[in-house]
This record gives structure tokens, sequence and C-alpha cells, in this order.
């Protein structure tokens, strides 16, 4: 059944977003994403991105690819499935398209996540070594791919030598050299989070754990290695950093903002354009009040997980709604910091997988990945999230972190501890790299349309959100956005069953036709997208672009 818009105010610019690369010379194209509807613009070529808008690729280091065979992924590892991630030709659409990579953390310590750091300046031996590293930036420098790396200067390791300096002085009553670079107090005055110093009645602030004690991110001598960290990182070619637990960076007497400000600015004083994004998981308020510091970016909290914006509007098909959100956000992140770039995200490390929230269903999947990454800003990808991996419903860290199924056999050769309510590959795989591949219809297949679109029309990830157009149907919703004086359309119906038609106003750009599209459902191309005159004809679970 085909509902008629009654009124459409629509701000029409350069795009209705289609997830899907409408080039005749992109073999991996499926048929149900094919545009062949009439109204077609022809795509515009796919080009690299050069600056920090870009698609990233979270890749958590201990699960991603184990090249020796000893339980452990590692960088050589990563290097040799590079070509999975981009391959160097943005036009070819046979790889994902990724142009950034965020390495969780690399340097030297003793757990298998590696947020409690001992050496900030090393690379982990069970990863492989510095040349490894090198190697890895230099093949990615040739595949136009930025690596930024967890920086986690929140907290060190109680093995790191700052920290075993410390105790020792304060057992021999110094409180003037490596003690200052911990919150360091008398029992009288520790408070909820506090572990005492063994042999000694002092305590050390520790939030996350007793192997984390936090850092005094005041101190002028802690902030001096913090740079000299940054510097030798930039150094080995890093782009940037992902900065984690910035929400602890004001525990302990701390000013957060002052700090987040500092390391934002001194990184940019290392590294002109260099590139910043922080973990903040907060509600909208303080996330957007941080903003001010100058960073670059933050991860947007309130839209991921089970309960946010993008999966609720999976489930509830209220498209308009989302986008109002999308515009407001925009303008409110922007009001802090004119350059704010959004980062929004489905699922990361410490959260329960995608795939599992969206009940392991392949279409509520690609609409997830349609809404989120054709949002604004900088999106990050989960590794193994375009493959749908699922983990257990547990609380449990262990199920987040799975390994990645190239075969399909890897969960019984790279060592994730704590894995609960896992007991076979059956549990957590739904399809492995190989047979995704090879499958048309795979949510890996809608990711690399997606990516693609976006190199295409760049406009998707950096443009301003000039209005949103509204249909008579909540499910039935669009967005004008602008960047570089272009203006597209991206237009999205979210319901599962009902095809939308319209009139689209032209008052606000003058698009020619439809630029691309991609689509959630397996449909055959007579319910393809079309665009007659102004009418526009969007089957189910489908997003077009309009340019």
């Amino acid at each position: 059944m085909i509902k008629k818009l009654i009124a459409i105010a629509m701000a029409a610019a350069l795009s209705v977003c289609a997830f899907s690369a409408c080039s005749t010379d992109n073999n991996n194209t499926s048929s149900s994403s094919q545009n062949t509807s009439s109204g077609n613009v022809q795509p515009q070529k796919a080009v690299q991105s050069a600056d920090n808008y870009r698609n990233f690729y979270q890749i958590f280091v201990n699960s991603f690819c184990d090249s020796n065979d000893d339980s452990v992924g590692d960088i050589p590892g990563i290097i040799s499935k590079l070509d999975y991630l981009n391959d160097g030709d943005p036009e070819k659409g046979d790889d994902i398209g990724i142009d950034g990579i965020w390495l969780t953390p690399i340097a030297k310590s003793s757990s298998y996540h590696k947020y409690d750091v001992e050496d900030y300046c090393s690379i982990d031996p069970n990863f492989g070594t510095m040349e490894d590293f090198e190697k890895l930036i230099a093949e990615c420098n040739k595949r136009g791919i930025n690596v930024i790396t967890d920086l986690v200067v929140n907290h060190s390791s109680n093995k790191h030598e700052w920290f075993v300096k410390a105790c020792e002085e304060v057992k021999q009553g110094n409180f003037d050299g490596y003690a200052k670079y911990y919150h360091i107090v008398k029992e009288e005055d520790k408070t909820t989070g506090y572990r005492l110093i063994e042999g000694t009645n002092y305590y050390y602030e520790a939030n996350f754990s007793d192997t984390m004690p936090e850092l005094n991110l005041s101190n002028p001598d802690v902030r001096a290695e913090i740079k000299k960290i940054m510097k030798f990182w930039f150094d080995k070619g890093v782009s940037g950093f992902r900065l984690d637990a910035i929400k602890y960076y004001d525990t302990g007497g701390d000013d957060g903002k002052d700090f987040c400000k500092w390391i934002s600015d001194t990184a940019h004083e290392l590294k002109k354009d260099s590139y910043i994004v922080g973990e903040n998981w907060s509600g909208t308020g303080q996330i957007s009040d941080w903003y001010s510091t100058g960073i670059d970016s933050q991860f947007n909290f309130p839209m991921s997980s089970a309960i946010g914006d993008y999966v609720t509007t999976v489930r509830t098909g209220n498209v308009k709604k989302l986008y109002t959100t999308m515009q407001s956000w925009q303008k409110n992140i922007r009001s802090k910091n004119k350059n704010a770039i959004d980062s929004p995200f489905l699922s990361n490390h410490d959260m329960v997988r995608s795939a599992a929230y969206l009940v392991k269903n392949l279409e509520n999947e690609k609409l997830a990945a349609m809404l989120y990454m054709l949002s604004p800003g900088t999106p990050y990808i989960y590794y193994g999230e375009e493959l749908g991996i699922l983990g257990s419903d547990k609380d449990n860290d262990g199920t987040y972190r799975l390994p990645m199924p190239w075969e399909g056999d890897e969960l019984d050769k790279i060592n994730v501890p704590n894995i609960v309510g896992i007991t076979s590959a059956e549990d957590y795989v739904v399809t492995t790299v190989k047979d995704a591949q090879k499958d048309d219809n795979s949510l890996l297949k809608t990711y690399q349309q997606i990516i693609k679109l976006k190199l295409q029309n760049p406009e998707i990830a950096r443009g301003t959100i000039t209005k949103v157009i509204e249909t008579s149907e909540s499910y039935a919703a669009g967005y004008v956005t602008e960047y570089d004086g272009n203006k597209i359309i991206v237009f999205c119906n979210a319901d599962k069953t009902e095809t939308f038609s319209g009139e689209i106003s032209k008052s606000d750009c003058d698009y020619s036709g439809i630029a691309g599209q991609v689509t959630a459902r397996d449909v055959t191309d007579s319910e393809q997208a079309k665009l007659e005159g102004t009418t526009i004809t969007v089957p189910p679970m489908t997003a077009v672009i309009l340019r």
C-alpha cells in the first residue's frame, strides 16, 4: 500500500541519501541495492577523505587477527587484513572503504585490554614490535588511512615506574616528587574510590581498579610527561588520539575541562591537523558543554546502544524525530565549538554488541547502519559490526571483545578471558568475512555501499543540516545538508512494510535526481526508489540521496 504525502516542505539538496553506490562499474553492489529507477543522476567520483571527516574502524587489537598462532591478536595481523578495510582504490568498492582506524591501547601492559599502561612509549610484546607499528603506519599511509591510538592518561598502571616511585616516596615521608603525579591523601581525607598504599596510612585515587591509580592532571610535571608522550606518537605517524575516560578528568580535585582544553590545544600545537576524540559516557548536557574545550569530537553516547536514538528509530520507524534530534544536536555542539565533529556509533568494546540488541535481524542491522553512518560527522564501526557479530546478553567485557571471524574457527585460536555465555562459535558467529564477501545481501556489502556513497557525496559527513523535511508520515522524512556551496537531501523511509510516495518542493535547492540508494530489504528492481518530476517514491527501509 502506497501512502500519499499530503504536503512536504522539502529542503532538497544534492542528494536523497541512498546506501548504494549506483555506479555500473561496482561489481559488488547487490541487485537489491542498485538504483535502476528513473530520475537518476550520474554518481560523482568517490574521493578519498583528506580531512578529519572519515569512516573509522575500531580495532580491539587482542581480538582482531592473530598472525603467529599465539592466541593473541597483533599488529602484523592487522597489517595482513588492511586490504579488507581499504585497498587504496575508493572507486572500486570491494573493500569496506575505511579511512580511519582507532587502535585500542597498544603500549606495554599486563592486562589483555591494555588500559593499565606500564610504559607509554612502547609496544606491548604480545602485539609485536615498534618496527611492526611503523610498518602499519606506512601501509596505512599508502591507503589513505589515518591511525589514532588510545591515549590513557586518566590513570596509569600501578606497575608504571611513576607509581612505583610514588609509593616508595610516600613510605619515606616524601610528597614532593612522583607522589605529586597522583592523588594521594591521608586516611581522614579519603573518599569513595581511594585505595590504601600498603605499609602506610595514605590512600591513592583509583576509581576503576586498584591497578589503575589516577594521575594528578593538574600537575605541570604530569602535563609535561603527557606532552612528551603525544609527541613521541605523532613522530611515529599517528594522526591523533582517542582520549579514554575524559568523564573522569575532573576527579581528585582536578579541573577536567581545563585539562581537556590543555590536551586538545597541546595536540594541535604539536600537529596542526591532528584529530582528538573523547570518551565521555554522559548525557547530552555534559557532552555538549565539553565541546567548549576545543576538543574535535566526542562519542555520541546518547544516540548509541540499545536505548539510543538510532536503535529506537529502527524499532519505531520515527525517522522524523531522529532527523530533528540530529539537527538540534549539530546546532548545539557547533554553538560550543564551530568546528565540532560529531562521532556517532552503535556499540564499542564496553557495550553489548549491536547485533545482539537488534535481535540478530539482518534488516534491522542494515537500517541501523544506514541511520548512523549517514549522520553528519565521523562515525565509528566496531570491528565485526559489519558482520553482525553477537555476544551473550551477560554484562561481561569478554562477550563484547570476541575474535573477528575471518574463517569461523577463531574462537578457539584467540584467547579472550572471562567469556560468559559463549560455548561455541555458533553463539557469536552469524557469518564469516569469507562468506560475507561472497554474499551480495550481506551486512558487509551494505556498509561498503554506504561508505562509497559518502565518498561520492562529501556533504553527508561534512554538511550543515539546514532543514528537516517533514511529511505526513513520521516514518518518512529527510534533511537538507549544505557543504562547500552544495546542497543534497538525505531522505529515508524507515517503515518496515509501507512504501512512501509524495511531492518534493524544489524551493530549498534545485536537485536533479537520485544520486544513490541503499535498502535494508531484498527488493526487486520494480521496488527501487523513483523520482518522477517532483514526486518521489521510496520503498520500505530505504534511504536515497537527491542531488
